[in-house]
């Protein structure tokens, strides 16, 4: 009995301690399910567990996104449909994708058909408005920025089984890369991780999310939930788009999506969703390519407006096809964590063996993997044939998705690693990007790069764009994306063709007329990467000057400016460039004073929702009588579509968590009492 007692004990023991070891969910850890009573789920509702472990429905929030694709700019509406099911009054809280590079410049709070406009304000005046407003009864809306690519509606005094609907709209450029446009519309979060910490910030986490992996530890409270197939009712999106790219289209597809595709007289391509509303649980892409008659190297575009006259321009450098390939060094980075488990893993694995075996003889390479930690395949790049090769396949076939996301672990181990400066050295980096110290990682690159260059690929239905767009700059090289296994060989032959020719180095550009050119730094370009640059415009003649050096050749192109001043949203475009690059300067140790002045400025000036601007709206009349209470509801999004997500076991609640290990402590310690006479008679 004494051994059954100390079991007891020690189990109720080691239940208590999780708690602060380890209270927020983390990849990799052991697992229970939670199956919600699916004859209480109705429609319009989400299930989640509360810190008690009580069920609780939640508001849905379905959206309806208008794409409209003029030239190389993509004006985008998105309508979300609060709906509260309940008998009580709700805040709904809801965190919410959009492309890194959206500017966000309109938000309208629709209630009933009556519009309310949303004002831009500094983040912490609209906060304090919102919260006035929410304390008097009065309906409010709030729309924040957590990420570049994350931001956050906060919807006060949802009257019981209510609807209100926000509506957002945002601009950003279309991609051009190799010959191909693209757009994406992000649908879904993939959680982030955070660094490990001391436990404060772990405990306090938790005791405010529901069950599932958090988005952004510590700083958010909503949560992916695991959700049994047939189980709860998930998010659902409607879209359009209308694409109108300024040159003959030879082919439109939808990479995740089916589509139905119609035209108008005009010659402009409808799409939209075939089946309607679609599940919210992976990225939407578009690509589209020119016919071969229509092939353009390059464009420009302008607008007048009040604040002035700005301008985007893009160009084609041409590609040295005939230049003498150099034997490559490279670093692979496979990110096993957690959030990678099922799809993105399988994928990730896919993609690595097809960079491998893309490798020729005389190159060299080695394999980081990480979680927690970061391990190495090798001391030191080896032979990309042979024994070796062999060897790092059969390893990449036995690796499994488990552990934390300890991304600077890897970073230091694949940028420090010895080399072969004689080598054209090149990290390609495989990951979904689920961190959230994003900042301290583009600093980590930026000082450790020296003279590699860093690929990143992208994994998943929805990976971190802003992460992976970001990183690729800082290390002077480009991003990829990959949505599924299938493509997994196409796009990394695609990736290793392009990195293969020379890039263009060293870029600089000058102006004639025009002024506040963006971005400062041009990254270096790719094969088949456009060069593309916003501006404000001055009166007079305008020309602007690229130079570079492209392999051991230098390039200089003169292109003279003739502004018609008729494309919308030029002014918007060059306004978020510019946030961009005061925000990479902060990154890179710029007095944050300095970066708060300078955005804040072009985010009131342009009408723009930022780090430090937000979007708030309030209806001026009350409508939740004096001293009813609300309750506080957040909205759960949709798991990403092919990432198992499995809960830890304190998902079920801190305080159940709690109560069951003292418990079986108790159970431990009277067991022990009990049988200790007897103990003592034997001595």
């Amino acid at each position: 009995m004494n051994l059954i007692g100390a079991i007891w004990s020690a189990l109720g023991l080691l239940a208590v301690a999780s708690l602060f070891a380890n209270p927020s969910p983390v990849y990799g850890a052991a697992t229970q399910y939670y199956s919600p009573n699916s004859d209480n789920i109705t429609r319009g509702s989400l299930i989640s567990r509360s810190a008690l472990g009580e069920e609780q429905h939640l508001p849905l929030v379905d959206s309806d996104v208008l794409i409209t694709i003029t030239g190389q700019i993509a004006r985008v509406q998105v309508s979300q449909h609060f709906e509260n099911p309940t008998d009580e009054w709700i805040e709904g809280l809801y965190l919410f994708p959009l492309p890194h590079d959206a500017a966000v410049d309109t938000m309208r709070m629709d209630i009933g058909g009556r519009i309310i406009e949303g004002q831009i304000q500094e983040k912490q005046q609209a906060l304090e408005t919102y919260k006035t407003a929410k304390k008097e009864g009065k309906r409010a809306a709030l729309v924040e920025q957590d990420r570049p690519n994350l931001f956050n509606t906060s919807l006060a005094n949802i009257p019981p089984h209510g609807n209100i609907i926000v509506n957002i709209e945002y601009q950003q450029s279309v991609q051009w890369d190799g010959g191909v446009f693209r757009l994406r519309y992000p649908m879904s979060i993939t959680p982030r991780y955070k660094p490990e910490e001391p436990a404060k910030y772990l405990l306090e986490s938790k005791a405010d999310v529901s069950s599932g992996w958090t988005i952004l530890p510590d700083e958010r409270p909503q949560a992916v939930a695991y959700e049994e197939d047939g189980g709860t009712v998930e998010s659902k999106t409607t879209l359009e788009v209308s694409l109108s790219p300024g040159f003959q289209v030879g082919q439109v597809q939808s990479l995740f999506h089916g589509v139905i595709e119609n035209a108008s007289s005009d010659g402009t391509i409808l799409l939209s969703l075939d089946g309607g509303a679609v599940r919210s649980d992976r990225d939407f892409v578009l690509e589209w390519t020119p016919a071969a008659t229509s092939i353009p190297t390059a464009s420009f575009f302008s607008e007048s407006a009040d604040q002035g006259d700005y301008g985007l321009l893009t160009l084609l450098p041409p590609t040295l096809k005939d230049w003498g390939n150099m034997t490559r060094e490279v670093i692979f980075v496979i990110d096993v964590s957690g959030s990678m488990k099922g799809e993105p893993l399988r994928a990730a694995k896919a993609s690595l063996t097809s960079g491998i075996e893309g490798l020729g003889r005389n190159d060299t390479f080695n394999v980081v993997a990480f979680n927690n930690k970061a391990a190495a395949f090798y001391d030191a790049p080896v032979r990309a044939s042979g024994k070796f090769h062999r060897a790092a396949l059969k390893v990449i076939d036995g690796l499994k998705a488990g552990g934390g996301t300890e991304m600077a672990a890897a970073f230091e181990l694949a940028l420090q690693m010895p080399g072969d400066p004689d080598r054209l050295q090149q990290v390609v980096f495989i990951t979904d990007g689920a961190v959230s110290n994003e900042a301290a990682l583009f600093n980590q690159i930026k000082g450790e790069l020296g003279a590699r260059r860093l690929f990143t690929v992208g994994i998943g239905s929805a990976p971190n764009t802003f992460f992976m767009e970001e990183a690729a700059r800082f290390g002077r090289g480009t991003y990829t994306y990959i949505g599924d296994t299938s493509s997994a060989e196409r796009v990394m032959r695609d990736l290793f063709t392009k990195i293969s020719f020379p890039a263009l180095t060293n870029i600089e550009v000058r102006g004639e007329g025009v002024e506040d050119i963006t971005p400062g730094t041009i990254p270096d370009l790719y094969a088949g990467e456009p060069l593309s640059i916003a501006m404000k415009l001055r009166q007079g003649n305008k020309a602007i000057t690229v130079q570079g050096r492209l392999g051991d050749t230098e390039w200089k192109r003169t292109v003279t400016l003739s502004p018609a001043g008729n494309q919308s949203g030029i002014r918007v475009d060059w306004a978020r460039k510019r946030i961009a690059d005061w925000q990479r300067a902060g990154y890179l140790g710029l007095d944050k004073d300095r970066v708060r002045s300078e955005v804040l400025s072009l985010a009131l000036t342009h009408h723009l929702v930022s780090r430090y601007t937000s979007f708030v709206a309030v209806d001026v009349t009350p409508v939740r009588p004096s001293g009813i209470p609300f309750h506080k509801s957040i909205v759960s999004p949709t798991t990403p579509h092919g990432i198992a997500i499995n809960l830890a076991q304190t998902s079920t609640g801190f305080a159940a968590t709690l109560i069951v290990g003292l418990l079986m402590a108790m159970m431990g310690t009277i067991a022990l009492l009990w049988r200790r006479p007897s103990y003592r008679g034997q001595s």
